[in-house]
């Protein structure tokens, strides 16, 4: 009798990613390809975003922008579209927390060495070469800055279906 050898699908580690806040309001508000990939990725559980209190906050005020014309049900819908895939990371004491005046919020949360965030999603190039810099003089080898297109990339190139 001949066995066949079945392998077992192990669940894939969702990646720990944080997203800058223009590259997350884009993915909740556009509908082109990686804005559609990139909320697919965070809900099919191919990564997990961090935020903490301080980047929700600015999430519900950039979605309250006038300019937008959002209504309250469609902010609601928005936030719920994010939010509760999304794992909270609670700050460090003040006296373990270096500020950087040059980091945004979300690179902020990225350099914490609790948040274990692997990466750091942004698409200005220029935010992310300092945030390289900074992820380097911090010394968080297991942080890397990537564009939204190199993140979606590598997923794909994983296994994880991010097409929608």
């Amino acid at each position: 009798m001949t066995r066949v050898r079945t392998r077992s699908k192990r669940p894939k580690q969702a990646s720990r990613v944080v997203l800058d806040l223009p590259l997350l309001l884009r993915a909740l508000l556009c509908s082109d390809d990686a804005a559609q990939a990139l909320r697919q990725a965070w809900q099919s559980g191919a990564c997990v975003p961090l935020v903490n209190g301080g980047m929700a906050q600015a999430l519900i005020t950039a979605l309250r922008f006038p300019r937008l014309a959002l209504s309250e049900a469609q902010q609601q819908e928005l936030l719920a579209d994010f939010l509760p895939y999304a794992e909270v990371v609670t700050p460090p004491a003040p006296a373990e927390h270096r500020r950087s005046r040059e980091a945004s919020a979300a690179l902020e949360l990225a350099l914490w060495p609790h948040a274990k965030a692997e990466w750091w999603l942004c698409d200005d190039p220029a935010l992310r070469l300092r945030g390289q810099r900074l992820i380097g003089r911090r010394q968080l080898p297991g942080l890397k800055g990537l564009s939204c297109e190199e993140f979606l990339a590598g997923l794909s190139s994983a296994g994880h279906d991010v097409t929608g």
